[in-house]
């Protein structure tokens, strides 16, 4: 299922080394089998950091707009996908996510995985674009299990924006969402139930089988 090249191995020791956040691997499972499953095309994703999440998205069949404000890392991911063999699947966009605006409007999937205090912002502003039968993905729903009393200031305000992020996913009448335990908690919103309905009983026998296989 997962198809981890030189380039992507390259890239996922460059950001451990340079202490990167990256998909963990069971994220990367999921949605390996999720793009191919589901005959997911097009993506959107908020958040490139060096481009890993999206050469693992591409690996997988996808072609992949991602954005990114960061310049370093922008430009580490552009170094990447240059002499990647997935580089016409992959589009980088190097702006701002919560001002950018993007002229395609039928994404089969987006994936959110930037500043965690946007995670709204960024659902908001992007389901617009989303393809009426496609799906809205978060990672990092859980933050780690961090217990808001044992942290600084600032890292118990994201945790309350992320508790009220799900809560925004609990109440919003627009889509269904599934919130998975795999990795650091990872959500999908969709609106199609008939198309999506056994999505959380599938990707558990998915996890137990990989878990059986490794």
């Amino acid at each position: 299922m997962k198809k981890t090249t030189k380039t992507i191995q390259i890239i996922k020791e460059h950001a451990i080394n340079n202490q990167i956040p990256i998909i963990h691997d069971e994220v990367v499972s999921i949605l390996t089998f999720v793009i191919q499953n589901f005959n997911i095309k097009k993506i959107l994703e908020i958040g490139t950091a060096t481009s890993y999440s999206a050469h693992i998205m591409a690996s997988a069949g996808a072609h992949v707009w991602s954005i990114e404000r960061h310049d370093e890392r922008f430009s580490a991911a552009q170094q990447f996908v240059s002499q990647s063999e997935y580089k016409d699947f992959i589009h980088l966009i190097y702006d701002d996510a919560l001002t950018h605006e993007i002229d395609v409007s039928d994404f089969d999937m987006i994936f959110i995985d930037a500043a965690k205090s946007q995670y709204i912002q960024f659902f908001e502003k992007y389901k617009h674009n989303l393809d009426s039968n496609g799906m809205i993905v978060v990672d990092n729903l859980n933050f780690h299990h961090l217990d808001p009393s044992k942290v600084k200031r600032h890292t118990r305000q994201l945790l309350k924006k992320l508790e009220k992020f799900k809560l925004f996913l609990a109440s919003n009448e627009d889509f269904i969402t599934t919130i998975l335990p795999y990795g650091d908690g990872l959500s999908f919103s969709y609106k199609q139930h008939d198309l999506y309905a056994n999505l959380k009983n599938v990707l558990d026998k998915f996890m137990d089988n990989e878990v059986m296989t490794k």
